[in-house]
Parts: structure tokens; sequence; C-alpha cells
């Protein structure tokens, strides 16, 4: 199946999905570089207009954010394996307030709650990469969205499991600072690829039909917490 083909049935995909949740759904992002906008290398990387009372957002050149990952070189048909950052903020926060929480139903938005109380969505245009990328208000809620079909921790890894999504999990190395993200669709704790950075929520959405992905991280990076968003295959 051609790449555009294959963006086209994971659109469909979620269109019905929006049609059967509305609430869930609305403002949600297409996944896997939804192609139809030509000029998208023209587009700021944050919008233009901020919301006053938000966080201001800076983004993390993608080329600099691409050296904290790295694939397993051990992975089941790693020939096909694919990895690319689309988009990476980082979130300057007042010196009182901190990130206490993230959360999304896919990869996009993503809601941001600080431990002053408020929340925050952080959305984005996708046409190959992220490009005006925005916070704004929103209101906190209690659902969650945590995957309960994790994979067991391998038997001597030092490993803490700090959240899973469609099938992903991502396990903290406290020592060595790092995570890794093991791959969905597999009975057995299989390393996709590896953040060097602690990652605090992960959030993820895959195509019905092929073995493809965005996969949305949020952690520390340099003392501020960053946003990192990929296009992973698997």
């Amino acid at each position: 199946m051609s790449q555009d083909k294959v963006r086209m049935s994971r659109w469909a995909a979620i269109a019905v999905g929006m049609i059967a949740a509305p609430a869930l759904a609305q403002g949600f992002t297409p996944p896997v570089g939804y192609g139809a906008r030509s000029n998208s290398a023209t587009q700021p990387c944050v919008a233009l207009v901020a919301d006053l009372s938000a966080p201001n957002l800076t983004c993390i050149p993608l080329a600099e954010a691409a050296k904290l990952f790295k694939t397993d070189p051990s992975y089941p048909n790693a020939d096909q394996q694919h990895l690319k950052v689309v988009g990476a903020y980082s979130l300057n926060l007042r010196a009182s307030e901190r990130l206490t929480g993230a959360k999304s139903p896919g990869f996009l938005p993503v809601q941001l709650q600080l431990s002053g109380g408020q929340c925050f969505s952080l959305s984005a245009e996708y046409y190959g990469k992220l490009s005006e990328a925005r916070l704004t208000p929103t209101v906190c809620d209690g659902r969650r969205y945590d995957d309960d079909q994790v994979v067991s921790q391998p038997a001597g890894k030092p490993l803490r499991l700090v959240g899973s999504a469609w099938g992903y999990g991502a396990w903290v190395d406290d020592k060595a600072g790092t995570t890794i993200v093991t791959a969905p669709r597999s009975q057995t704790f299989k390393p996709l690829f590896t953040a060097h950075m602690p990652v605090t929520a992960i959030m993820a959405m895959n195509s019905p039909d092929a073995p493809l992905g965005n996969v949305t991280l949020v952690g520390q990076l340099h003392g501020k917490p960053v946003v990192i968003v990929l296009e992973v295959s698997f």
C-alpha cells in the first residue's frame, strides 16, 4: 500500500471516530504526516498569536531533538524500522510553576496540567511536520487514557513504567536518565527505541491497517519540560 493510501485510510478511520465520539475527537490531529497542504515549509513552528495566559512555547530544532533518540538494532525487521521527530517544544514556565500531568486520547492535542491547577491544550497543524503550535486554556478533567495492556518488565532491568498508550510502554532507567519505549502488538518486552531523557508521560495513536503510528513524549530536558512528537513504524 502506498504512503498516500495509508494516510488516507488512517484519516478515514479517525473521521469515523470523530462521528462516534465528538467530545474526544474535537480538534483531533490527523496521524502520520497528513499532507494536504503544499506550503507547509513556510508555516511558523509556533503560532504567531499566543494566548497571554499560557506559558511560552519554544521550538527545539528537529535535528537537535532527533539526537535524543536511537532505534534498537536488535529489533526484528530493523531494516523497516522508522523514527522521525516531527515536532519538539520546550515550555517556559514561571519559577513557581511545574508541569504535573499530560494526557491525550491520541497523540495530539495534549492536555498539560500545571501545579497551579491550570490546564492548557497543546495543538498544532500537521503536514509532514508540526507547525503553528499553540497553547490554549482548557478545562481540567479527570479522564484517564492509560493502556492496561502492557508487557511485563524483563527480570534484572532497573526500569520504571511511567506510562502506556496504544500498546506502547515508556520505561525509565533512573540511573541512566534514559527511557525505553516498547513496541505495540507484542507479547514480550520488545524495545522499539530509546530516548536519552527521562519521560514522564506517553501518548500515541496507531494506524488501523499498517505498522505505523505517532508517539508523543513529555519529559525533562535541560531543566525544562518538553513535548516531542515522533512518527514511527514498528
